[in-house]
């Protein structure tokens, strides 16, 4: 407005997650909502026009979806969406002026997430996929086909915008280099431009070692072990398995701050990325539909015993930890064997019918199971509570009292079934913070407390853990 002031164009009852400029400038394309309330996922694409401040319906995709962006000819539109309805955002989907409904470009030629994408000047696409640890660009034509696989890049892309001339800049990092800013062509190598984090060279990270081994039903699993610096390859070590949030998260050739405080400390840390983990294509993540703590335990049970085989891993010195479905898979190893001998639950699931009940958004764990009211069997069956009974394992159990993925209470639950039963435990819940900690100071320690929990019990060491305020 001319006097500066805002103003509303949209009711009260709107509630707008994306919002991109039409290059005709004649209006708005949106992500929307008129029903914020509902538990279900009831987004829209409606273009708004500015001249009567008025919605048209564009499309109504099923599942969760976003990132939307419209090309340069205002033609097409493209977003990030599902094949049927979830659990989370795969594909590319492209949709022309006038069509019914949305293509999917990548489902069928790539089968890999999207990252992030952006239209290219002639109407092309440039994308950063990911492609089980690492990531990678692609591009596409205008006709939305494959084009040659461009340069390799030494780093992994993640976010990146693109000039008018093509030139490509991008954050780039792995596991023991920090993200920055690299500049690329598209035709040679890319160069890195920003120089943010050299600071961390001061530190002598582990690069971690890539590698796939067999699960109980022959799928091959892709991991990442690191080992202490000076390992000399003979000795057994004490191992801890790292689960990574999801289910249908992964983890990245990227730095991870677990892993390498624990290596430094003399500890073989173990990343699988078990089935439902995304990287390796929408057949993969529905693996574990409806059967969390099946086929996925076991393929955690059988990189342990993998890593016990060829001598890496003492058997008699074996953790686990992880945060929200990794805090989950501790909760879950701890009821069904007595092989850890210690474990560390971040902000996991202990009752999936309560969690379904409390949590933020529960249409992704409906996608998995239903709902509670109506299929309340395998929330149950899934649930590591109703199994508790038989845990032994010490664990440690870290909570922030203002998380609404994973609310307080799951957290609660299991340190009362662990109470009653007599397993030692401790439950450490940090003020104000969500499901992904903020405030440096407990950040430290939670690191702390989660090295003391590990030495206390495979090392037999004990040390002093901060308190939290």
């Amino acid at each position: 407005m001319a006097n500066g002031e805002a103003k509303a164009l949209t009711e009260p009852k709107w509630e707008i997650h994306e919002a991109e400029w039409h290059p005709s400038g004649t209006g708005l394309m949106l992500i929307a909502t008129d029903h914020p309330e509902s538990d279900l996922e009831t987004n829209r694409i409606l273009f708004f026009r500015l001249s009567d401040n008025t919605m048209t319906q564009v499309f109504a995709p099923r599942g969760p979806f976003g990132d939307l962006r419209i090309a340069p000819d205002g033609k097409t539109i493209a977003f990030i969406g599902c094949r049927e309805d979830g659990p989370t955002p795969h594909d590319l989907m492209l949709a022309h002026h006038g069509d019914k409904a949305p293509q999917n470009l990548t489902g069928a030629s790539i089968d890999r997430p999207i990252i992030d994408y952006r239209w290219a000047k002639d109407s092309g696409l440039v994308a950063v996929v990911g492609d089980g640890f690492r990531s990678k660009f692609l591009a596409f034509t205008p006709e939305g086909s494959l084009k040659e696989t461009p340069t390799t890049i030494a780093t992994n892309p993640g976010a990146f915008a693109t000039s008018n001339s093509g030139e490509v800049v991008f954050a780039g990092h792995t596991a023991i280099t920090p993200q920055e800013l690299w500049l690329w062509d598209q035709k040679s190598q890319a160069r890195q431009v920003s120089h943010l984090n050299d600071s961390w060279k001061q530190y002598a990270l582990v690069a971690p070692e890539f590698y796939k081994f067999k699960s109980f039903d022959g799928l091959e699993i892709e991991a990442a072990l690191l080992k202490p610096t000076g390992y000399d390859g003979k000795s057994k070590l004490p191992l801890i398995a790292v689960i990574h949030g999801g289910p249908t998260g992964n983890w990245q050739d990227s730095i991870e701050m677990w892993g390498q405080l624990l290596a430094a400390r003399g500890y073989a840390v173990f990343y699988p990325n078990i089935r439902g983990s995304s990287g390796y294509g929408q057949k993969f993540i529905e693996m574990n539909r409806g059967d969390w703590g099946g086929g996925d335990f076991k393929d955690v049970m059988a990189g342990v015993n993998d890593l016990i085989a060829r001598g890496i891993a003492d058997p008699d010195k074996l953790a686990i930890g992880g945060w929200s479905y990794g805090g989950y898979m501790a909760e879950w190893a701890i009821t069904q064997t007595n092989v850890f001998k210690a474990a560390v639950s971040g902000a996991g699931l202990s009752n999936l019918i309560s969690e379904y009940g409390t949590e933020q958004g529960p249409s992704y764990d409906e996608w998995f199971y239903g709902v509670p009211y109506e299929k309340p069997t395998g929330f149950l069956n899934s649930s590591p509570f109703l199994f508790l009974k038989n845990a032994k394992t010490p664990t440690l159990i870290l909570q922030g009292d203002a998380d609404l993925t994973d609310p307080l209470g799951q957290s609660q639950e299991l340190y009362r079934g662990l109470k009653r039963y007599g397993v030692e435990t401790e439950l450490v819940v940090y003020p104000r913070e969500p499901h992904g900690f903020r405030e440096e100071k407990h950040l430290l320690d939670r690191l702390n407390r989660i090295l003391e929990w590990y030495d206390k019990h495979l090392k037999g060491t004990q040390g002093s853990s901060k308190t939290s305020n």
